[in-house]
């Protein structure tokens, strides 16, 4: 492989990580558990705090856990990703919005956090996936919501799950 083979590969090394990183915060606000467990290889390991475990229980768990908020959003920054042969080390910040609704005990707010996803990537049978995730809090704090844009029938709202726009052609 000459010089130029190397770094298109460490490109699209680079650019198949970023991807992982993304989809996997897509299906996390989705809540869908089959693309949530695709990110990760077979018996890859998860710890957000809240949660330690296998990657099939994180990808259960997040549905679940996920189902008291009227929606998610997950913000990324472009992850720091350090390539190793076949395994990359990387870190992400992320800003997450978790919205209650106005009937949850202590009415609609948004619990605002801010993590990053420290990961271990590994590229098995050519495919980069997450071997392990560690999430690193760094704060978080609730904003009270006050009222609400009156959103009409003309509006496409999103939805956290398969029925959200975003699946559809």
């Amino acid at each position: 492989m000459d010089r130029d083979d190397g770094r298109l590969r460490e490109l699209w090394d680079l650019r198949e990580i970023e991807r992982v990183i993304l989809r996997l915060a897509r299906a996390t606000d989705r809540r869908d558990s089959e693309a949530i467990l695709a990110c990760y290889h077979e018996g890859a390991e998860d710890d957000h705090g809240a949660f330690r475990g296998s990657a099939a229980e994180f990808a259960a768990w997040v549905p679940q856990t996920l189902a008291i908020f009227e929606a998610t959003q997950h913000f990324l920054s472009p992850p720091r990703i350090e390539l190793e042969g076949e395994v990359a080390r990387c870190e992400t910040y992320c800003t997450a919005h978790h919205l209650f609704p106005p009937e949850a005990p202590g009415g609609a707010r948004d619990a605002i956090m801010g993590l990053r996803y420290v990961d271990r990537f590994e590229r098995r049978d050519g495919a980069w996936r997450i071997a392990r995730r560690t999430c690193v809090w760094d704060y978080t704090y609730l904003v009270p919501a006050g009222e609400r844009w009156p959103f009409g029938p003309e509006w496409r709202l999103g939805r956290p799950d398969r029925d959200d726009p975003s699946y559809s052609p």
